[in-house]
């Protein structure tokens, strides 16, 4: 028996962490089909996927999603398209284009980060507070929500720390071998996290160049040097080789697709960095940005903030701030007295990575929405390790109960946070019901992926063999429809959006929100309208209608134009197929 309890008390952290991972998978993976975040995006990119999956690999594209908050004057900024290579790969596993299978990558990853993140702790902190932080990270409600559907940056997370922590290793290994493995590791994560997100993309450069040069010690001239000479210039001609080799394999279809549209891509890029932001005083950007983190960072600790009120916040806001200052205290105070170099370059790292991405967030305060927060959602819960650390060699044992309090605490706030979205979206399946906590976008409506195929089930089970199906819906729904309408899959099944025409074979449905009835349609389109039939599905009524009074023709014929796009696909590349062969929906990031 004591041979049992030993055992426990020398692996209660492995046991610990092993727990912890599996009730991040629970609450990431519960009722996660049905609860999908299914909007514009989602289903562009799973159309746009499904053709790939369906019809082979020809149809992937060079490029992946535009970065939708930076308006050009020609043409459009895309990222990379490794997002859309990893939601093929799920599809060809699962052999499915179901939505959820699309979601897949981002959930595997948001699991995957997890033990990944705790590893990176260990290269400063101690097992018990490695595991409070990855545990308060694992159950944090924003990253919850964040890990429960499919975009391209949510993954972003998993390879953040996987940059920095290849990064560390590779600054501070002096095994030759392993080192190289270490810069692999680091360019890897860089060259797809820069593809997931266009912060991303500055975050991951700025934070990793700076520390490059702390390590380095440039400002010091015997350091700097002794970077010249043989032996060194040798070695960075080494890794520049291999840095540029994992480079040039994740970046290839965007240099293709370059090649090909005469640089296209790469101006609009530049054109992008000289575009001016919003134009509002530097002071109002500040005092907005400073607002902005108040609010999000207490909201990705504490679960608070949510309805973005500060005033109705001041407890959850004031203790977040409280202790990252506190935390950045720290970093400071131990960045002078520190000397094992791994630990230095850790501090640094934290040091830049809160700084760095508070500045990049300044020239856009006013366009701040919690997906920029991804990159440094574990920053608040790192920040609040250093005040654990300070706290026990301070108050030695008895700060254990303290800091062992405050982790149960943060936990119990944000599991209740997680429990209440719970069950708004469980009450949303079903009902009209009032939504708070579904923080993607600005707009909450609640709709999910389960109503949403409801709904089209509905309107495909009352279709008529050779009739063409019109819909009226919310313009952020059209595209899921055309998705799910799509995925039937059945040759002759015509369907477009709502359009009074003359033909005979016409069947008219309208989806509304519940609460609104039939009357989005009346005010649009005609007061003159017959309800055939209806059914509630929670957040969502659908009708099948239809307009008495419209001129019909026998030999009115249906045409449905194709969409266009500038994207340039492997079947372009390689002669197999044409751009304008794959079905289209664009959309921003």
């Amino acid at each position: 028996m004591s041979g049992y309890g030993d055992y426990l008390k020398k692996h209660w952290v492995v046991i610990a962490l092993l727990v912890v991972i599996v009730g991040a998978i629970f609450v990431r993976a519960y009722h996660f089909d049905e609860w999908l975040y299914f909007k514009m995006d989602q289903s562009r990119d799973a159309l746009l996927i499904s053709n790939a999956v369906i019809n082979g690999p020809e149809y992937l594209p060079l490029l992946g999603a535009r970065v939708g908050a930076v308006k050009l004057e020609h043409g459009m900024l895309r990222l990379g398209p490794v997002y859309y290579y990893f939601q093929y790969l799920s599809g060809k596993i699962f052999d499915s284009t179901h939505p959820s299978v699309f979601a897949y990558p981002d959930l595997f990853f948001s699991i995957a980060v997890i033990p990944l993140l705790f590893l990176f702790l260990r290269l400063y902190f101690s097992r018990r507070h490695s595991l409070y932080i990855t545990a308060m990270y694992a159950f944090s409600f924003l990253i919850i929500q964040y890990s429960r559907f499919a975009w391209n940056p949510n993954s972003l997370q998993f390879f953040i720390i996987l940059s920095f922590y290849g990064l560390l290793r590779f600054l501070n290994d002096d095994r030759p071998s392993w080192k190289k493995w270490w810069l692999i590791l680091w360019v890897t994560g860089i060259t797809i996290g820069s593809q997931l997100h266009f912060f991303g993309f500055f975050s991951l450069l700025g934070i990793s160049g700076l520390l490059i040069l702390f390590h380095l010690r440039v400002w010091n001239r015997d350091s700097l040097k002794a970077l010249f000479q043989k032996t060194a210039l040798k070695q960075f001609f080494l890794f520049f080789v291999i840095a540029l080799g994992v480079f040039l394999v994740f970046y290839t279809p965007v240099i293709i697709s370059d090649v090909m549209k005469n640089g296209q891509n790469t101006h609009n890029f530049f054109e992008a960095l000289g575009s001016k932001g919003e134009k509002r005083p530097l002071v109002e950007k500040i005092k907005k940005d400073i607002t902005e983190n108040l609010n999000y960072y207490c909201l990705l600790t504490t679960s608070s903030c949510y309805k973005n009120d500060l005033e109705k916040n001041v407890l959850p806001v004031g203790a977040t701030a409280l202790v990252m200052s506190i935390g950045l205290l720290l970093v400071l105070y131990r960045l002078r007295i520190m000397e094992n170099k791994q630990s230095r370059d850790f501090l640094a790292l934290i040091l830049l990575w809160f700084t760095v991405f508070t500045i990049l967030t300044i020239p856009v305060a006013f366009q701040l929405r919690p997906r920029f927060y991804i990159v440094v959602f574990a920053v608040p819960f790192i920040l609040l390790g250093f005040l654990y650390e300070f706290l026990e060699e301070r108050f030695g044992k008895k700060a254990l109960v303290a800091t062992a309090l405050i982790t149960m605490a943060v936990l119990a706030i944000n599991m209740r946070g997680t429990a209440l979205w719970f069950a708004e979206q469980a009450s949303a399946q079903v009902r009209t019901t009032e939504i708070d906590r579904t923080l993607i976008l600005k707009n909450k409506d609640g709709v999910t992926l389960g109503q949403l195929q409801g709904v089209t089930d509905w309107m495909y089970a009352r279709h008529q063999a050779g009739s063409t199906l019109f819909y009226y819906v919310k313009p952020e729904h059209v595209r899921p429809i055309e998705f799910l309408l799509y995925s039937k899959h059945e040759k002759d099944f015509n369907f477009m959006t709502m359009k009074i025409t003359a033909e005979p074979n016409a069947q008219y449905f309208a989806v509304t929100p519940a609460k609104n009835g039939i009357a989005p349609v009346t005010k649009k389109f005609s007061e003159d309208l017959v309800v055939l039939d209806q059914k509630q599905f929670g957040q969502l009524m659908v009708y099948e209608i239809n307009f008495p009074k419209r001129q019909i023709f026998d030999e009115y014929r249906f045409s449905r134009k194709g969409g266009s796009t500038d994207r340039i696909f492997w079947g372009d590349v390689f002669g197999i197929a044409k751009s304008g062969d794959a079905v289209q929906i664009d959309g921003g990031e």
